[in-house]
């Protein structure tokens, strides 16, 4: 029975064997200061940047989900328990908008 090929394990501390020019794919999150010499060093503080990452990114995608929530509520108190009307007409926006060019064109 054949092992399977481990080549993403050699690709994540030494690149591809067939590009020489080619960065290690762990080296791009390793900081120079761990030193190549400790593969185990080097694959944990790797493996800690990418979750560090990954965690801001997913604060960021909560936090944008929470600013929509925040703005559909303002929009739901605003036109529903005050009862303001918001007439949202595109066709306004633009004749403004021509008037305005209109005027800054004389």
């Amino acid at each position: 029975m054949a092992l399977p090929s481990l080549d993403f394990v050699r690709r994540l501390f030494a690149g591809s064997a067939s590009e020489e020019t080619t960065r290690p794919l762990l080296q791009l999150f390793t900081p120079q200061v761990v030193g190549t010499d400790k593969p185990a060093v080097r694959f944990l503080v790797g493996g800690l940047t990418v979750i560090g990452i990954a965690v801001a990114g997913t604060l960021a995608v909560g936090s944008l989900a929470i600013l929509f929530a925040a703005l559909a509520a303002l929009y739901f108190l605003a036109t529903e328990i005050l009862g303001l009307q918001l007439d949202v007409d595109p066709r306004a926006f633009v004749a403004e908008a021509q008037k305005y060019a209109a005027r800054t064109s004389n």
